[in-house]
């Protein structure tokens, strides 16, 4: 039966003499499956869709605003961009674009972006949802308010002013999306 060395200059000890493990130190074991790891990500080992957005948050800002009327370059890829200035998270996400208010539509908490889950999570309240905004668990709580959004070329413009509640009208929710 074979052991981890106990400090890491130590090497493998192992009862048999053709285990791979026989005579490897600790470090060069953890620097082995460190090198795996990375190895199986870089190659594509990560098959699902949604996993394209761990550590896809980025600061984004208006390119030009005309009253409540917000522009924005398209997102390239998937990802999660946040315009602190003006509470709005913009979400791309599986060739769909989406708006929100950054505030939890419970009580208004600061909402948060967890790439370890890929959920929107609220602190105060521990309530998660999608990329596209639907609650699916936590505390109960409604959908995230959705902005109406549109698009214009390579850029997206978003209405501050028309803040859609999907328990309010559902069809309208649904419709606050572009599909690339």
């Amino acid at each position: 039966m074979s052991q981890l060395p106990e400090s890491p200059g130590d090497t493998m000890s192992a009862t048999c003499t053709d285990c791979p493990a026989a005579g490897a130190t600790r470090r060069a074991f953890f620097r082995d499956v460190g090198v795996m790891i990375a190895t199986l990500l870089a190659g594509g080992a990560v098959a699902s869709p949604a996993m394209a957005l761990v550590g896809s948050i980025s600061e984004t800002r208006p390119t030009a605003v005309r009253g409540l009327l917000h522009t924005y370059t398209l997102p390239s890829s998937d990802s999660i961009q946040i315009d602190d200035g003006n509470d709005v998270i913009l979400a791309r996400w599986q060739s769909h674009v989406y708006a929100f208010s950054l505030k939890c539509p419970h009580r208004g908490t600061r909402l948060q972006w967890h790439a370890n889950e890929q959920r929107i999570y609220c602190p105060k309240h521990k309530a998660r949802f999608t990329p596209g905004g639907v609650h699916d668990s936590g505390r109960r709580s409604r959908d995230l308010d959705r902005l109406a959004i549109s698009r214009r070329g390579d850029a997206i413009v978003v209405d501050l002013g028309t803040i859609l509640r999907g328990d309010v009208d559902r069809a309208a929710w649904q419709a606050a999306v572009i599909v690339l």
